[in-house]
């Protein structure tokens, strides 16, 4: 008896529960229209609309987007913080107007990254500027902060 009552009260919990929201399609283009200019009705696979779920899902956690940066230091060892703090200061002082960024990458690499640059083409102009001072840097793949709207 105790377990029956133990079974239905764990089914009945588990029925409460749900992992994530389903978005559906027809709801991402319907939305909620003030016009009420027509519907559209979608008839898909629900695997459709999971696959825009986890899609949604995954473009939420990325703080940014595809775009470019120019990597002028990356370093390793014990003093890679050090050196990586000071590069940045010295970027900082020649470049004031060009936003630098230091970052960590596991296991064990320091890198020095300026700019945010939608296409290859936008950094190559800076690019150019920065190599002069910064032998070593090169335009690399990066997420990059939104572009303000205002420019």
């Amino acid at each position: 008896m105790k377990k029956c009552i133990l079974f239905i009260s764990l089914f009945a919990f588990c029925i409460g529960l749900q992992a994530q929201k389903l978005v559906k399609a027809e709801e991402l283009i319907n939305g909620n229209s003030s016009y009420g200019a027509g519907r559209v009705e979608i008839n898909q696979d629900v695997r459709v609309d999971s696959l825009l779920s986890r899609h949604i899902m995954t473009n939420e956690k990325i703080e940014g987007i595809n775009g470019y940066r120019i990597q002028i230091y990356r370093g390793s060892g014990r003093n890679a913080r050090e050196e990586a703090n000071d590069t940045k200061a010295e970027f900082i002082s020649e470049f004031p107007g060009i936003h630098s960024y230091l970052r960590f990458d596991p296991p064990n690499y320091f890198k020095v990254r300026i700019g945010d640059y939608r296409t290859r083409h936008d950094a190559y102009p800076d690019f150019i500027r920065v190599k002069q001072k910064f032998p070593n840097a090169y335009i690399v793949n990066d997420v990059i902060s939104y572009p303000d709207p205002e420019k």
